[in-house]
């Protein structure tokens, strides 16, 4: 689990700062797949039941990593990116990607059972993701 200062999402918008969860299987292995979970589980996409394909939420008190009082945190699985080495080593050099520490067995396990159920991630994705 890292905590990533001014995070800038790839299509544009503003940069926030995003705790990312990493899939990849070995260290220093690169591109780094990454998950940008969002705390915005009230939003009018988020508040329908039925949208919720492929996400794990994460209640409040669930985590140490995601403490926000009044809302859940969505573990959107259609939201995976990678960052290329050279992004990943300016950022870490300003000291803006941060290591957090190890994200909860119970979610991990919970993560890798959406990944393994997965209905929108492609076959050697879901491999790729599980490291097989």
């Amino acid at each position: 689990m890292f905590y990533w200062v001014n995070y800038e999402f790839h299509d544009g918008s503003e940069e926030r700062n995003k705790y990312i969860i990493t899939l990849n299987c070995s260290v220093n292995e690169f591109p780094l797949t990454i998950i940008l979970p969002t705390s915005k589980d009230d939003g009018a996409f988020y508040s329908n039941q039925k949208n919720l394909i492929d996400c794990v939420v994460i209640k409040t008190g669930e985590s140490e990593f995601f403490t926000y009082k009044d809302n859940n945190t969505i573990v959107d699985l259609r939201n995976i990116n990678t960052e290329d080495q050279s992004i990943i080593e300016a950022v870490h050099d300003e000291g803006e990607l941060q290591f957090q520490g190890i994200l909860e067995q119970e979610l991990q396990d919970r993560i890798t059972k959406a990944i393994k159920d997965s209905l929108t991630i492609e076959e050697y994705l879901t491999d790729k993701y599980l490291c097989r």
